[in-house]
């Protein structure tokens, strides 16, 4: 779609650095008649505000038959525009297809080589004596050959030109195409999968978790008040809970994804739910919807690694572009492990299969009573 935008500037760019290089010469020369010079270049400027590649065929073959046309009245009125002709031979091609256009070169042959003949015969008889380059006047024959060979051979490499530049625009357009369904395809089987994982673990969980709590609640005149203030404000936080987990499900059916405000409401919700003091710096740019949910699963894992087994006090996450790509690092104070004992879970090997499907590197440095940082590099 761009191409198709781009197009009608390139040729009315042309057409204007053309036409005013012609005026200025027609002017500057004496005997040109001025009405005819100023309404010629009108209806130029005219047409090249006019390219009809959304309107029915029978408007473009029309628009390209008109422009033609005037072409044609204007070399029998002495005033020639010799480029004209292959620019618009080059529209039409757009327009209207290579069958058409080679049709219309052909229709166009005859008119054009007697116009050249016309106009040329005054100048080759006052100017050209001899008869090189068998382009004298005096011979009708040879000249016509000459111009008509010099005509078909200037009007088939236009439409070679113009037949490659479409061929490629076409291509470069399927494969954009075909790249962001692709890409829309990826991203809607990652949100699903991610909708099922939530939905058939986390999910179930708690609404296991709410329906014990209730019944506990009917059951709390056996226990003391504050205990069952304390499961009150349990199955308050479960339900909560609950409705996090359908915010999030419904944040992630969302098309305009913000991975940098996902990432921030994490580390926020963390920091509010945990005993943990949670620092970090977020700055990604915008980024595939695929290649964010990737991101933004990668560093939830993490951050639920370091809640369920390393019994940190702190956390610092750290997120940017730079000229190596998107890094991402992850720091805790924890209990860290042995890189040997080391075996990954469910956990550490999702993110590190998620890493792998970006063409990303994932490195742990950690040591025993030391703390861990996983850091993270993927390609943009």
């Amino acid at each position: 779609m761009v191409f198709l935008r781009s197009l009608p500037q390139t040729f009315r760019s042309l057409e204007w650095i053309f036409l005013t290089a012609h005026l200025g010469m027609w002017l500057s020369v004496p005997g040109y008649n001025l009405p005819k010079v100023l309404g010629l270049c009108g209806c130029f400027f005219l047409l090249s505000w006019i390219y009809p590649v959304r309107r029915p065929q029978w408007q473009r073959l029309f628009y390209v038959v008109l422009a033609l046309c005037i072409l044609i009245v204007a070399r029998f009125q002495g005033m020639d525009l010799p480029l004209f002709v292959f620019i618009y031979f080059a529209k039409s091609y757009f327009l209207l297809g290579q069958p058409l256009t080679i049709t219309l070169i052909g229709i166009m042959a005859i008119p054009w080589t007697i116009s050249k003949y016309a106009i040329d015969v005054d100048q080759f008889q006052q100017h050209i004596q001899s008869d090189t380059l068998g382009l004298n006047p005096s011979n009708p024959l040879r000249f016509g050959i000459f111009t008509l060979a010099i005509y078909v051979a200037a009007s088939f490499f236009t439409v070679m030109v113009t037949g490659i530049i479409v061929r490629e625009q076409k291509n470069h357009q399927k494969i954009e195409e075909l790249s962001e369904q692709v890409e829309s395809l990826v991203a809607a089987l990652e949100r699903t999968r991610i909708a099922r994982e939530i939905h058939d673990s986390l999910g179930h969980t708690l609404t296991d978790l709410d329906t014990q709590l209730a019944v506990a609640q009917t059951l709390r005149s056996h226990d003391p008040n504050q205990a069952f203030q304390a499961v009150d404000t349990a199955k308050f936080l479960a339900r909560q809970c609950i409705e996090d987990v359908s915010q999030a499900l419904s944040r992630m059916r969302q098309s305009d994804f913000d991975l940098n405000q996902a990432l921030v409401a994490l580390l926020e919700q963390l920091r509010q739910t945990s005993t943990l003091q949670v620092q970090w710096k977020v700055n990604l740019p915008v980024l595939p919807v695929y290649q964010s949910y990737q991101i933004y699963c990668i560093v939830k894992e993490g951050l639920m690694n370091v809640q369920k087994h390393a019994q940190a006090s702190q956390i610092s996450f750290f997120a940017q572009q730079t000229t190596e790509g998107i890094i991402l690092e992850l720091k805790d104070d924890g209990v860290g492990f042995e890189r040997k004992a080391f075996y990954p879970g469910f956990g550490l090997q999702g993110m590190i299969e998620r890493v792998q499907l970006l063409g990303g590197q994932l490195d742990i440095q950690t040591a025993k009573a030391q703390g861990t940082e996983i850091y993270v590099r993927l390609p943009l």
